[in-house]
């Protein structure tokens, strides 16, 4: 794995075909295969419910139908608890991360391993990465990556209502997702904004980093194992007018500023140079996406996280970037689910 990843480094600006990758699932692992979908919005797709969550209802409902729609049986779940009764399942594909317990990306992969049930994505070691935005930036530090200056906000900083940092800092949850709960912050006013966002309830006492806000572009890097390394284009991930932050609002399609398209220009050899070297470290994860902001002022090319099991919807760079080689969306679930279920059923053999 780590000399086929390594090869990247050397083909990342060409787009090689994946269609001869794809796999699809064989008649006896569709008649076999039990799979229990658990996501957030799983049981509801409801017109109301798309008012108050957004996108990821949509993409849920999309998904279920997807999973459906080529031949598995499917059972789907909206909690966590089915993971603690019986489970009659073959595989469990647990893209559940809407929740603000710590470990919240590692509950589904451990529990699947303890009872020995092949799990989507990584396993629970490997989502500690995924969910720990600390541990994700020590892992490509120590690769030699550059990564966005941070730190932890401690409880006594939290509870000082004058406590500020100079310069310019996204404020967001530790392990938080779909950039939830996200604050910029460049003077004391703004900093009274970040710690009344960190002390509100709702966010069950999680704990939050100050991370250095980097100018320039968001570029977020689409892997999908079975495929050639490289294959899959850059994305520029367009965020609000002014700093360009990706916020909730708009990945949940609550606002017009959200936008992306492929993109090939300066920052894009760099950050597939730098997913090339976490994707060694890390796989098998079965898809991911690696996220970067780069200054082209400066040509700095700064990670800022990597998203295991990620949105995978008809609109996420995912699926745009393997659509660019005429891959349909069914196709595409269909070859990470087989993908993740053979790899893991050949490991148990």
């Amino acid at each position: 794995m780590m000399q086929a990843w390594e090869s990247v480094l050397n083909t990342s600006g060409s787009q090689m075909p994946t269609l001869e990758y794809l796999l699809t699932p064989s008649p006896e692992e569709l008649a076999q295969t039990h799979v229990l979908f658990l996501a957030r919005h799983a049981l509801d797709s409801s017109p109301e419910r798309r008012a108050k969550y957004g996108y990821h209802v949509v993409y849920h409902a999309i998904m279920l139908e997807t999973l459906r729609g080529l031949g598995f049986r499917v059972t789907p779940a909206s909690e966590h608890e089915v993971l603690f009764g019986p489970l009659d399942f073959d595989f469990l594909y647990a893209i559940h991360s809407h929740a603000i317990f710590d470990g919240h990306e590692l509950l589904a992969p451990a529990i699947a391993a303890y009872r020995g049930v092949p799990c989507l994505g990584a396993s629970a070691s490997s989502r500690a990465v995924s969910e720990d935005k600390v541990l994700a930036k020590q892992l490509a530090a120590s690769l030699g990556l550059d990564v966005a200056k941070h730190r932890i906000m401690q409880p006594g900083e939290v509870s000082n209502d004058k406590f500020s940092l100079p310069g310019s800092w996204i404020v967001k949850p530790r392990g938080g997702i779909a950039s939830d709960a996200i604050v910029k912050v460049e003077n004391e006013a703004d900093w009274r904004d970040a710690l009344t966002t960190i002390s509100d309830p709702r966010h069950g006492g999680r704990e939050f980093i100050a991370e250095e806000f980097v100018p320039g572009l968001n570029l977020t890097v689409p892997i999908v194992e079975g495929f050639p390394p490289g294959s899959l284009a850059v994305f520029e991930e367009r965020g609000r007018p002014g700093d360009n932050v990706l916020t909730n609002e708009a990945k949940r399609g609550l606002n017009s500023s959200y936008k992306s398209a492929p993109y090939d220009g300066p920052g894009a050899e760099e950050v597939s140079e730098a997913t090339a070297r976490l994707v060694a470290e890390m796989s098998p994860f079965d898809y991911a996406r690696f996220d970067f902001r780069y200054d082209p002022d400066t040509r700095r090319a700064v990670f800022i996280e990597v998203n295991i099991a990620c949105n995978m919807a008809p609109a996420s760079a995912v699926y745009r970037s393997a659509a660019l080689h005429g891959i349909k969306y069914e196709e595409l679930v269909g070859h990470v689910l087989t993908h993740s279920l053979r790899r893991q059923r050949k490991r148990q053999r």
